[in-house]
């Protein structure tokens, strides 16, 4: 069957594609699972953390090394562009005070299902549990050849996603297909906005509590490579929050992370604070401790067990802990994928591959990925409307 337009994948990006086509055409849109958008009604905790607030160009630097290769992308197609197409078709947003924006429904599948059929009025019928196992072009026509038969296009958009939760479909296996089909350069996929895992981790007893703004840092051969401040969550075996899971793609295993669980203050006002606390008090260190910077007493317990009553170990220990990386989380608890299809073979102005006519690439499939707070959506966005608008 012969299609204008084949979307492979009906993730954020291929949803967010679909439906922003400016005319009907006679689309098709695979889906490997059985529903559309798995991983976008995830998103927030099915609360669906759309964007973030703010100027575009501050987030740039949210995207790593290859922010910058984006930029013109998330100009074109910036934040409030996106708001405003959620408010043109019915759905309100609001950002909070830390910027995350959300629809006021709070209820991520209002947007998928506003996606959905938008889709369907452009024109694209919807093939679920239809996986690709072959991609191919001949004569100006791409091929795509399924589980459930070989289709046929002058256009196929790619928007597989990556690694991450692979339970919903995005299970990398698209990368071994552009290797052996086309010979595309794939940056090896890694697990991003993942927990770390560390060797001897005292905090199980406090799973569930966070601090709102605490610095987390990695060492590697005694150098610094990544530092991020946010929250900080204790979970029973490893650390979480963004402070972790946004510097958690740089980690490897045996490097060394480092938390300031009082960021912004230094060791040597935390030590003056203590120093003259412990001299007006005859409290236990644990009351000290929790009293004195407004700290869990389970955590102020834990911090006085293992560093004593000195105020300099203490000190350092609540603004320099360190433990050594035993393991980052796989992919089934990454929240998105760092590597994909290499930004070396796109041409990120349109999103259409350098060597392949009619072949386009977006979304998590490329070698982009955000920090937490929305940034991942909007690239999805972003750049599915650089190709749906040409």
């Amino acid at each position: 069957m012969y299609y204008d337009c084949i979307i492979v994948g009906a993730g954020a990006a291929g949803l967010f594609c679909g439906a922003a086509f400016s005319k009907k055409i006679n689309g098709f849109m695979l889906e490997k699972t059985k529903r559309p958008g798995t991983k976008l009604l995830m998103s927030g905790n099915g609360q669906c953390n759309i964007t973030h607030d703010g100027s575009i160009k501050d987030f740039i630097p949210c995207y790593g090394k290859n922010g910058g290769r984006i930029r013109s992308c998330l100009y074109q197609f910036h934040n409030d562009n996106l708001r405003e197409f959620l408010h043109v078709n019915g759905i309100k947003t609001f950002a909070r005070e830390d910027g995350k924006v959300f629809p006021v429904s709070l209820d991520a599948k209002e947007i998928r299902d506003m996606l959905l059929e938008k889709c369907k009025a452009r024109g694209f019928s919807l093939q679920t549990e239809c996986e690709v196992i072959g991609l191919s072009s001949q004569d100006g026509i791409w091929n795509v050849e399924t589980t459930k038969g070989s289709f046929k296009a002058a256009k196929v958009i790619l928007a597989t996603g990556g690694c991450s939760y692979p339970t919903t479909g995005s299970d990398g296996s698209i990368f071994e297909i552009l290797k052996r089909d086309l010979g595309v350069d794939i940056v090896h996929p890694k697990p991003a906005l993942s927990p770390l895992k560390v060797k001897d981790y005292p905090f199980t007893e406090l799973a569930g509590i966070s601090f709102a703004n605490a610095e987390a840092s990695i060492y590697h051969n005694g150098k610094r490579i990544a530092v991020n401040a946010g929250g900080l969550l204790f979970t029973h075996h490893d650390f979480s929050g963004p402070a972790v899971m946004n510097i958690s793609k740089y980690a490897e295993n045996g490097d060394t992370l480092f938390f300031n669980y009082l960021y912004p203050l230094s060791y040597d006002e935390v030590l003056s604070k203590l120093k003259n606390a412990m001299s007006c008090r005859k409290e236990s260190t644990a009351n000290i401790l929790s009293k004195s910077f407004n700290l869990p007493k389970r955590f102020s317990r834990i911090m006085a067990n293992r560093f004593g009553n000195s105020p300099k170990t203490l000190a350092k220990g609540l603004t320099g802990d360190s433990f050594v990386i035993t393991s980052i989380g796989s992919f089934r608890q990454a929240m998105v994928t760092s590597g994909g299809i290499s930004l070396d073979e796109i041409n990120t102005k349109t999103m259409e591959f350098k060597k392949y006519p009619g072949l386009y690439a977006i979304g998590e499939i490329l070698d982009v990925d955000g920090i937490t707070g929305g940034y991942n959506l909007q690239f999805a966005y972003a750049s599915a409307l650089v190709v749906s608008s040409r």
